[in-house]
């Protein structure tokens, strides 16, 4: 019986990608902590984004390219030292509104070819869970088996997990209701996105080195064809995200075949 729950925090949810200074929006974080506790102790997995954190740094250096130079060998490592950083204070702020937790960076349990996962080391994860732990990873920098290192998205990570595991609902909270038509320069959000009607959008959201939304839609789809109950929400919005990770209907746009 499928009753995990993986909730994808986008980094534009935690932080402002306008600002080129990091800063992690805590009340965000701990309001919907605060109504994530109340689904304790049923098993749950977040994955968050990388935010200014990671996505800047990962761009300046070029770091989806692998190793070139020592330049983006020193890009590497900045930016593995920023996510852990922005790993460690979500797990703090989490903790502080009641919903106990503990942070396992990707970098380390995660790898890579050519950008595709490889090798994972679950045990971490599985442990948690088995004693009522929530484990948060995130979008990373990770060592890759061809390119040396590379960028793991976090939208990557989510459906990896939502199909390995057997997931019943992958959530991911965005910093828009979900997804969005464009016509003659009105947008009208898509409740139901059937697959077909996907490959049809124009998607807006740029500047994203791991996809943004045509991205996240994309691969989602695979988790859906795995059986997964997948929905993006607006996660600003708590009660949206916990009704969305319960299966139940809420503002946002559900995935379909």
């Amino acid at each position: 019986m499928r009753t995990l729950m993986i909730l994808k925090i986008g980094g534009s949810v935690l932080t402002d990608k306008r600002k080129k200074t990091p800063e992690l929006r805590e009340e965000n974080l701990r309001l919907l902590g605060q109504s994530l506790k109340t689904l304790w102790p049923k098993p749950l997995i977040i994955v968050h984004g990388a935010g200014t954190y990671g996505h800047l740094l990962a761009k300046e250096y070029g770091l989806t390219n692998g190793y070139k130079d020592p330049r983006s060998l020193e890009g590497f490592i900045k930016t593995s030292s920023s996510m852990r950083l922005l790993n460690n204070r979500v797990v703090e702020v989490l903790n502080d509104a009641g919903l106990p937790c503990i942070g396992i960076p990707a970098g380390i349990v995660f790898r890579t070819r050519r950008g595709t996962i490889e090798t994972i080391s679950l045990d971490p994860f599985l442990a948690s869970l088995d004693i009522g732990i929530v484990p948060v990873t995130c979008g990373d920098v990770t060592f890759d088996s061809h390119l040396k290192f590379t960028v793991l998205s976090g939208d990557t990570i989510a459906v990896y997990f939502a199909k390995k595991l057997s997931a019943k609902t992958l959530v991911f909270a965005t910093d828009v209701d979900g997804v969005y038509e464009f016509r003659n320069n009105e947008r009208r959000l898509i409740r139901e996105l059937k697959r077909g009607y996907h490959y049809k959008i124009q998607y807006r959201d740029v500047g994203d080195v791991t996809g943004g939304m045509a991205y996240k839609v994309e691969t989602a789809y695979e988790a859906v064809e795995a059986g997964v109950d997948v929905r993006i929400v607006n996660g600003n919005y708590p009660d949206r995200v916990i009704e969305a990770l319960l299966g139940n209907p809420t503002t946002g746009t559900k995935l379909t075949i």
